[in-house]
């Protein structure tokens, strides 16, 4: 793919290079401290220490005009783990994290740089709710969970190769209801480290390029497939899935817009949507009572060949009455090829998610005559 487009390189000498060697590469180590936030009334009770942990990045920044990089001001990405402690290590135990991020660039100098941090990979806890061992347990009850990262970020480079780097974050650990108790687990800490550049040359200045207008359209069908518990005391698993379909419109070449129709299967939530949690799970429920619809509206952001998604729906027909009338959905695609996708998402209600989806789907190009 190519992009029209200028880079100016500012300050910069001839013989820079800055200009010879526009990958830049490094490995950043960060000591976490901070606190859980106490988001569910239970967890006040059992939470008696501070949070801490450490993480460990890897990544590179692209300066090409002839990178999708060049329209978000040339993002560091990269894949990162994390390791760290929940309040009480004998009720919460502690968590594990691999994830793929993206550093936007909020100010870069040559030397000083700040960034904003979205991070969404697969977490690991150490003690998950237990109905014999470890009853006091509600944030999660599966060892696999879902984790987001989101964090303001500061490195200043003090020599030809290190910056010292300091970062305050928010991290989020949860199964998305697959098992049940799920409340997840919030932890705002602060950190300090260091990042060892493989690269001498300082950060090269590059004007921003503003991405070019397009007039493509994208129809986009995913079919995706998911499973959750009902209620914390029945450990069986239900199926649910879900088929959408998405007419895109690009405003330019790193946003689009779209409108489009969920139709979803979920065997679960007549227990969570009608009030029978608590209630005995012999409740008998027809085929039509997993069936619901609903209508969204849809912002994509495109990294390349992936795709961030949020989407705000409204449902058109349930035969069991929801929580709200809106739910909100966001997720990550992948394109495999120039139609095959890949889907990753999360459907929830309000703030409390209600599925994981997995899917893969195909999409239909066609371009808008001017």
């Amino acid at each position: 793919m190519s992009f029209i487009g200028t880079v100016t390189l500012i300050g910069q000498a001839p013989n820079s290079l800055d200009n010879e060697i526009p990958k830049h590469t490094y490995l950043t180590t960060r000591i976490h401290g901070g606190i859980v936030i106490p988001h569910h009334v239970n967890m006040m009770y059992f939470i008696d220490d501070f949070s801490g942990g450490i993480e460990i990045n890897y990544g590179r920044s692209l300066f090409s005009s002839d990178s999708w990089e060049s329209f978000f001001n040339y993002p560091e990405i990269g894949l990162g783990f994390y390791y760290g402690t929940f309040g009480n290590k004998d009720i919460f135990g502690a968590g594990y994290a691999l994830f793929p991020y993206i550093h936007y660039n909020m100010y870069r100098s040559p030397k000083f740089s700040v960034h904003n941090k979205v991070a969404l990979g697969l977490g690991y806890a150490t003690k998950p709710f237990d109905i014999e061992t470890n009853t006091y347990n509600t944030v999660f009850s599966s060892h696999l969970n879902a984790y987001i990262g989101l964090a303001i970020l500061a490195d200043y480079r003090v020599h030809e190769q290190v910056s010292l780097s300091a970062s305050l974050s928010l991290t989020h650990l949860s199964n998305g209801a697959v098992r049940k108790p799920n409340h997840g687990i919030n932890t705002l800490t602060a950190s300090l480290g260091a990042k060892y550049h493989f690269n001498e040359s300082l950060t090269p200045m590059l004007e921003k390029i503003k991405p070019p207008k397009s007039n493509k359209r994208e129809v986009v069908i995913i079919g995706s497939i998911g499973r959750s518990q009902s209620t914390f005391y029945n450990r069986e698993l239900y199926w649910s899935g879900s088929l959408s379909v998405n007419h895109l419109w690009h405003l330019n070449e790193k946003r689009a817009i779209g409108l489009g129709y969920d139709h979803f299967f979920s065997e679960a939530i007549p227990y969570s949507w009608g009030g029978f949690e608590n209630t005995d799970e012999s409740i008998g429920f027809s085929t039509r009572d997993y069936l619901f619809n609903g209508l969204f509206v849809s912002y994509n952001v495109f990294l390349g060949k992936t795709t961030l998604f949020a989407n705000i729906g409204t449902y058109l027909h349930t035969n069991i009455a929801p929580p709200q009338p809106v739910y909100p959905r966001i997720g990550i695609r992948h394109y495999l090829s120039n139609h095959l996708i890949a889907n990753f998402s999360v459907k929830a209600s309000f703030f409390r998610s209600e599925f994981l989806e997995f899917g893969i789907g195909y999409s239909f190009n066609y371009t808008k005559e001017k």
